[in-house]
């Protein structure tokens, strides 16, 4: 006669493999970048100093609002464009903007 708990060691085993089988075959849903609030879910605390050069204008407020609000409908990886991906590999500069990928040229601050 085979003891009652050796009769469930199967069915134990084949729950614990269809269940790491649906873990692993699950999507992996990616972080939507287009959505301001996922950049600023690590971003906002951070300081939004005006450009290091003076031939640039300003952008953002202190705040992180934008000085100019015919930039509030755009997303944050419109400008930041070599965003990519969550985490962000190293050696990615979010700073660096191109601005001429939407205007002729930039203007000056005065």
């Amino acid at each position: 006669m085979i003891p009652a708990r050796k009769k469930f060691v199967p069915a134990i085993i084949s729950t614990l493999l269809f269940l790491v089988t649906l873990g692993l075959g699950a999507p992996v849903v990616a972080e939507d970048l287009s959505d301001n609030e996922t950049c600023l879910e690590c971003h906002a605390g951070e300081p939004w100093s005006a450009p290091e050069s003076t031939d640039r204008p300003r952008v953002h407020n202190d705040d992180g609002s934008f000085a100019v609000e015919d930039h509030e409908m755009w997303s944050c990886v419109d400008c930041h464009d070599m965003i990519e991906e969550i985490p962000h590999p190293e050696g990615v500069d979010g700073h660096a903007v191109n601005c001429e990928n939407c205007h002729d040229s930039t203007p000056t601050m005065e």
